[in-house]
């Protein structure tokens, strides 16, 4: 009798403790597995959906709009210009507008100019040291483009790199953004989430308690050095079962 009730102890124990950890235990058992053959499932760099990016805290637009001109969209999101749904250029944000002058299709982002080709290649990107004013929006007139500034409106000539002052009644047709095609919107906002966040980076946050932080990685400890006493206890009461 004296022996049968320490190793009704034990049992106790093991079974409570077993209970207590089953759920981070199961999280590190499945997550091991998928780490294990992640480059099997071809998981390992294909990046998060914006949803669980978005957890992290990476800026992934909800909603992008565009400019559609000559049968093109032109759109930006996190410092990139997307023509037709791919990333191509460096434009850091605002859009202020996209229009055609002098047979370039001419872009205007926060602080510069982009001048690109037929192909949508850049082929000059013009900022102050060009003359370019510092503008909010862009259009064009019958002389070509015009930029808005906070002294009024003014022609600015991109093979010259000249501007001119232009009467603040001046006619004139500014650049505006309108919705995307749902689809073109989805792609862009799946090519906003950075290459760092993909499901390998997921699942390792995930084994090692890291996505919830301090408490996280605790618990993950526990649950670990619960394992290991649960495999001692395990040993103890079968090799007792066994006199």
């Amino acid at each position: 009798m004296n022996q049968r009730k320490p190793t009704r102890q034990w049992r106790r124990w093991h079974r409570w403790l077993g209970l207590a950890v089953a759920l981070p235990v199961l999280v590190l058992s499945v997550t091991g597995v998928l780490l294990n053959h992640i480059d099997s499932f071809g998981w390992s760099s294909r990046p998060l959906p914006p949803l669980l990016a978005r957890w992290y805290g990476a800026p992934v637009p909800e909603s992008v709009s565009g400019i559609a001109l000559d049968h093109r969209w032109y759109a930006q999101a996190n410092d990139s210009l997307f023509i037709d749904g791919e990333k191509s250029l460096y434009c850091r944000a605002p859009l202020r507008g996209v229009v055609q002058d002098n047979g370039w299709t001419v872009v205007g982002c926060a602080d510069a100019l982009l001048l690109l080709d037929a192909q949508g290649q850049q082929v000059e990107r013009m900022g102050p040291a060009y003359g370019v004013p510092a503008f909010s929006a862009m259009g064009r007139n019958d002389q070509g483009l015009v930029l808005k500034t906070e002294q009024g409106l003014s022609q600015y000539d991109v093979d010259q790199l000249a501007s001119v002052a232009l009467p603040d009644d001046a006619a004139w047709t500014p650049s505006r953004q309108q919705s995307l095609p749902d689809t073109m919107k989805q792609r862009i906002v799946a090519q906003s989430v950075p290459p760092s966040l993909n499901w390998q980076r997921l699942l390792l946050d995930l084994h090692a308690g890291r996505l919830f932080g301090l408490a996280g990685q605790l618990v993950m400890d526990l649950a670990a050095l619960v394992l290991v006493i649960l495999a001692l206890t395990g040993t103890v009461i079968w090799s007792r079962s066994r006199r």
